[in-house]
Order: C-alpha cells, then structure tokens, then sequence
C-alpha cells in the first residue's frame, strides 16, 4: 500500500519554484509564501480590495488536497469542502448526506460570489459544479487560483484512501474513485481555460510541483512530468 508523506507535514509550508519541492518550515515567523506561486495568498487582505480570489483544490480522492488547503487555511478565506459538509450533517453515514451537502456547498459559494469575499473549496473535479462557479466567479471580477493535485494512476488514489478509512477517515467506494479519477483529468482542461492561474502538483512520492501556468502561458515546468500530467500540458 502506497503511504502519504503529505499526511506526516509540519503545520506550515511555502514552495519553492527553485527546488520544485515543498519546503517545510518547522518554526516560522512572519511567514513569506511566494505570491507569484500561492496566488497571492499572503497578501489576501490587499488584495481583496481590489480582486477577491477564488482558490481550487482540485485532484481525485487520496490525492492530498484537504493537507495542502488546511495548511494554507489561513490565507484563503472560508474553505467550502462538500465532503466536510457531509460529515458535519450525517457523522455516521457522510456518504448518505452527499446530495444534500452538494446543496448547501452551493448556497454557501452563491454567497460568498454574491458578497465579494476571499474564499476556497475542495473538488475532486469529477463534474460541472465547480467548473460552473468558476466561471461565475470570474463574471463577477474574481481571480480564480486552481492547485491541482494528482497521484501516478488511479490504483494509489484507492489505496491511499484505504489507508486513511484504517486511519478513521471517510470512506469512498473502490468504482467512485475510478470514475471520479477519469473524469476528474477529463475536467482539468476546461479548468485551465478558467484559472488565471494553475499549479500542478504530483504527490506520488513527495509533493513535487510540475507545472505553473498564468494566463493561459506556461512560466514553469519542472524537469519530470508524470504520465498523468503528459496530456494535460500537451497544449503548452
């Protein structure tokens, strides 16, 4: 079974384009996270006055998106996560909650659009629902910033989410997850041409950035691209 070196993270971490690798940061004061990289993120408060920012987690289940938002948690705003919505409504069965946690992730993102504010969600991707906020959102003069975050094939994303139901996490259904994982890179290409801004992540040993891209251009792309990210990047 493949392990998780995401789960283990300090409490805080920056990444660095230089090394394409996160750096942990053990003690931190005045914590610098590269603006360019983290969608501005550290300066939220600024930049919310002139363009609130919408941040994306995106990447199919197993993938390490609930680490990477908490961690950076504190700079995006409310995070909106129908997973999260789900346990809070039926703790015992979250699965059974599922249709209406979808609907109160919509009623709270409506709002949070409406009302101009900073904020982020949690998506594996698989369908229309974020892929039309986002588009919402930027009628509405956000700055949408996707962090994209995918596993060397789908067999990793079932066995890390096994790992975590041991763990006491939430489970997911074996057939979910290999529709989800298809249909989530199938996404990934219309969420590109709504992001103004993209970070590609693959976490398959450690989380190692392969790609940034803003604006439609690529301004990075690291030395190895992992299978799954080859078709995706074949544009640029």
């Amino acid at each position: 079974m493949h392990g998780s070196k995401l789960k283990n993270q300090v409490p805080l971490f920056t990444i660095s384009r230089t090394t394409n690798v996160f750096v942990r940061m053990q003690k931190v004061s005045n914590l610098k996270l590269d603006s360019m990289l983290l969608g501005n993120v550290k300066n939220t408060n600024i930049m919310s006055e002139i363009q609130p920012i919408m941040t994306v987690f995106a990447g199919t289940n197993g993938a390490g998106k609930s680490t990477l938002s908490m961690q950076m948690k504190k700079w995006l705003g409310e995070l909106v996560d129908p997973d999260q919505i789900a346990r809070e409504l039926k703790p015992d069965n979250p699965r059974s909650a599922d249709l209406s946690a979808g609907r109160e992730a919509v009623k709270r993102i409506r709002a949070l659009i409406k009302n101009g504010e900073n904020f982020a969600v949690e998506t594996t991707l698989s369908g229309s629902f974020v892929l039309k906020h986002m588009e919402i959102a930027k009628q509405r003069n956000y700055k949408v910033v996707l962090y994209y975050i995918g596993l060397q094939d789908v067999q990793m994303h079932i066995d890390r989410v096994a790992s975590r139901v041991e763990q006491g996490g939430h489970w997911i259904a074996e057939e979910d997850i290999r529709y989800r994982y298809g249909e989530s890179l199938r996404n990934l290409t219309p969420a590109l041409t709504l992001a103004d801004q993209i970070i590609i992540i693959d976490n398959t040993h450690e989380p190692l950035i392969v790609a940034e891209i803003m604006q439609g251009h690529l301004v990075y792309r690291g030395d190895f691209a992992p299978a799954w990210a080859i078709p995706v990047l074949a544009p640029y």
